[in-house]
């Protein structure tokens, strides 16, 4: 395992990219394995087998890899060329280097995943990049995010930004979406050592289908 290097000294958000760019085998290594089968089974569900999915901030690749071997079909950004390269690698999904505040898409995917991803976006700027999110998802599509769990906006010791969401927060942003429905939102522990301390927040949305297909 590689040992966990410090950010050089950056804005918040430079500081969270420069932190996953000189860590990124450490991370990888650390979250390739880890068991996502519950998450997964929830989020697929809601999705027509075979379908297009987008793993947005997609890390390892760990998850894209495992939509891929299901048989759908996977799309993959993220904001770090280190961890693009290396989930590139791991896939064979050309995994785009971009910020979720530059995403653009059409309508394309039946499902969109952003799982531990969102919680490094600016509270300031999390409705603009739900809503280019949502703009990518196709009528009836499932939107499923992930964040620590919790009402605060903080720097973490290794100089990442995170931005802590609770049901209160995230029904208050969801709100501005009236074509969009909070089908499901539930906690699930915390990882490794901080298992039971630091819980995720975990929501599904649904934007409604087109007129006539409801």
């Amino acid at each position: 395992m590689h040992a966990l290097k410090p950010p050089p000294s950056l804005s918040a958000e430079g500081s969270t990219s420069a932190y996953y760019d000189l860590n990124a085998q450490a991370y990888f290594d650390a979250t390739l394995h880890v068991d996502m089968s519950d998450l997964y089974d929830e989020f697929l569900r809601q999705i027509i087998s075979g379908g297009r999915i987008l793993d947005a901030g997609s890390g390892s690749g760990r998850d894209t890899l495992a939509f891929l071997k299901k048989g759908y079909e996977v799309d993959a950004f993220d904001s770090s060329p280190a961890l693009a390269e290396l989930s590139t690698r791991l896939t064979g999904v050309s995994t785009q280097v971009i910020r979720f505040q530059e995403f653009e898409s059409a309508p394309r995917y039946d499902g969109i995943w952003a799982c531990a991803s969102l919680l490094h976006v600016p509270a300031n700027e999390l409705h603009d990049v739900l809503a280019r999110l949502l703009r990518a998802l196709k009528p009836g599509g499932v939107l499923y995010i992930s964040v620590k769990h919790g009402s605060d906006e903080r720097v973490a010791d290794d100089g990442r930004l995170f931005v802590d969401l609770d049901k209160i927060s995230i029904r208050n942003l969801f709100a501005k979406f009236p074509d969009v429905t909070l089908r499901k939102i539930w906690l699930t522990g915390g990882e490794g050592s901080l298992r039971g301390r630091d819980n995720w927040l975990n929501v599904l949305a649904v934007k409604a289908p087109e007129s006539g297909n409801q």
